[in-house]
């Protein structure tokens, strides 16, 4: 073996004596104190100290997320918040759902709505010569997009000859470019026309309103008294407007009667009523006939009638007077 070999050995084996001796140290100072837990070191192979390694981490524990359908929905109310965290579960996703769907099918409606009514605020003040014309507000307003598309997007020479043909139509004279004559009176007198015909267009537009709502409200009034309103209704409303029925009254008999099922609910139910008219009545005369009978045997002789003696005199008076009456 070599010198060197040698030394190397000699130095480990110093290294590993010196280790050892310091660990008899550590154990002993250990072992002195209660409270200080000795830890075992582990050696390799050769007798060394092993390594240390850390404590492994305890993995965290997510908690589960709580699922969206469990929050009261944005549209209730606070007052019934408690009222939903009670509820079924399955209530609770059902309803949450349902929710959903509402919304998804609400919210482009309230866009419409809302641009139907700004389109509505706008064209108002010219409702009466919309009317006067004989067109609806949407032909209206397609007639002046398609006006101002034609004077935009068209050829040069087709945006004057239509520009010449709107100056026509409202009686514009452009100077040195031909045109037909323009009587201004009979355009004044087409505008008047026109005015006219918008003002009795709304004025017809509000007494079909209003008497609307008197219908609306004597439908409400009859459809609270009769019983099977909303079976009937959409036969009646079928005769209404064929005109095999005038009134309510009139539509609500013969819708009844066209619709099997429902004619034989009513007809039990009047024949149940009759039946129990009949025995109230039946009730009546045989109480009327008791009494009668109670009366006839009150007014028979010899039936006893209440004293009007009022002292003992009278009484003997009154009852020698019976007896002598019956003898």
């Amino acid at each position: 073996m070599a010198i060197d070999d040698i030394n190397a050995v000699d130095s480990d084996a110093r290294k590993n004596l010196l280790e050892e001796q310091f660990t008899e140290i550590e154990n002993n100072e250990m072992a002195e104190t209660p409270e200080v837990v000795k830890s075992e070191r582990v050696r390799d192979e050769a007798g060394r100290f092993a390594t240390e390694q850390a404590p492994a981490e305890t993995p965290e524990v997510k908690q589960e997320e709580e699922p969206i359908w469990k929050r009261p929905p944005a549209s209730w109310k606070k007052d019934y918040h408690e009222a939903w965290k009670t509820a079924d579960p399955r209530l609770q996703e059902y309803a949450w759902q349902r929710e959903e769907q509402m919304r998804a099918g609400v919210e482009p409606l309230i866009q419409k709505a809302q641009f139907a009514d700004q389109m509505h605020e706008v064209i108002q003040p010219y409702m009466n010569t919309i009317r006067g014309l004989g067109i609806e507000p949407t032909q209206a307003v397609k007639a002046l997009m398609e006006a101002d598309h034609t004077l935009r997007n068209s050829s040069p020479d087709q945006r004057m000859q239509y520009f010449m043909q709107l100056a026509q139509s409202y009686g514009i004279n452009l100077g040195n470019q031909p045109m037909a004559p323009v009587d201004n009176t009979v355009y004044s007198l087409q505008n008047e026309l026109n005015k006219i015909r918008g003002e009795i267009g709304s004025w017809k537009e509000m007494q079909e309103q209003q008497q609307n709502q008197v219908l609306l409200g004597e439908i409400n009034n009859f459809a609270s008294k009769a019983e099977y309103f909303e079976e009937a209704r959409p036969a009646m409303i079928q005769l209404l407007n064929v005109g095999l029925a005038q009134t309510l009254d009139e539509a609500y008999d013969k819708a009844i009667r066209l619709t099997p099922e429902l004619f034989e609910t009513v007809q039990q139910q009047h024949n149940a009523k009759v039946q129990q008219q009949r025995s109230m009545e039946a009730n009546r005369a045989a109480k009327a006939a008791r009494a009668a009978a109670v009366s006839v045997r009150s007014s028979t002789p010899g039936a006893t009638t209440a004293s009007k003696a009022q002292d003992r005199r009278s009484l003997l008076e009154e009852q020698f007077g019976e007896i002598s009456s019956r003898v």
